[in-house]
């Protein structure tokens, strides 16, 4: 009896997903993150890159004993180079941490349609398709996303993305607005925080302003993006910054924290593993 009823929940988890794949087959690159301190080295970070833009990273010190699963991340980049700090650029395809994991499903347009989820500690196991819904030209209208809430798509005359407002029982908790398909800001009105994005003329981003204490830059070759700077702000002085390096393939190489006096805090070098 058990298998039967085990056999007709796994027939019910599998009817419900997309059958919209990923291909983790060919390894294109591995990146490994080191911690460079004065007497030794640590490797924080391991990041897989697959063909078509599927990415894999891994924390390998981050488990524990109690730890049932280790923590990793397995997403797509929708941009030319990986920038974790925009949400809107990744599309998270599975996700482990700690005694959780889950499993995201997409449609053939790349939005949100079914989730798997096993808690080993609290909820258990969820299974959920995503209700959306498509307008005449095939565009989303509107979707319930993960988390439960109601986002809303509108569009211009042109038929391009202008705005998604995400409501939660009702209430505006999130506005993104776009321009020219661009996230130009992300409006959170309860909170009363934003974000803001500005872009050259190539589209590419080159200010990201995060809540009133940090902000990106970021700055480009004719090949790609060759540095980045995170600086944090207090009372309109830099207080601490960190600096990223690209080679000219766009690839992460070294990463420098600072203080407000420009002394190196802590120093990261990036090992790349092409195949």
């Amino acid at each position: 009896m058990k298998k039967i009823l085990l056999t007709i929940i796994l027939l019910y988890y599998s009817s419900i997903f997309s059958q919209i794949k990923i291909d983790t087959s060919s390894v294109t690159s591995i990146q490994y993150e080191w911690k460079i301190d004065k007497n030794d080295s640590t490797l924080t970070k391991i990041l897989t890159k697959y063909k078509g833009g599927i990415y894999k990273e891994e924390f390998p010190n981050f488990k524990k004993p109690n730890h049932k699963y280790p923590f990793v991340n397995i997403f797509e980049s929708k941009t030319d180079y990986l920038n974790k700090e925009i949400k809107e650029s990744l599309k998270i395809h599975y996700w482990s941490l700690m005694n959780t994991y889950q499993e995201n499903y997409y449609d053939k347009n790349g939005y949100s349609d079914s989730i798997y989820r096993k808690d080993f500690q609290d909820i258990g196991e969820v299974a959920r398709k995503i209700k959306k819904e498509y307008n005449r030209n095939g565009k989303i209208k509107f979707l319930i996303n993960k988390n439960k809430e109601k986002e809303v798509y509108q569009y211009n005359l042109f038929g391009q993305l202008n705005k998604i407002n995400i409501y939660k029982n009702s209430i505006l908790v999130q506005q993104n607005n776009y321009k020219k398909g661009l996230l130009i800001d992300e409006i959170y009105p309860a909170k009363k925080l934003s974000h803001h994005y500005e872009y050259d003329r190539k589209g590419r981003l080159t200010r990201k302003y995060e809540y009133d204490y940090y902000y990106y830059k970021y700055y480009y070759s004719d090949l790609g993006i060759i540095r980045k700077e995170k600086l944090i702000q207090k009372n309109d002085r830099i207080i601490e910054y960190s600096i990223y390096e690209y080679n000219p393939k766009g690839e992460l190489v070294s990463k420098k924290d600072y203080d407000k006096s420009n002394n190196l805090q802590s120093k990261y070098t990036y090992i790349i593993e092409k195949f």
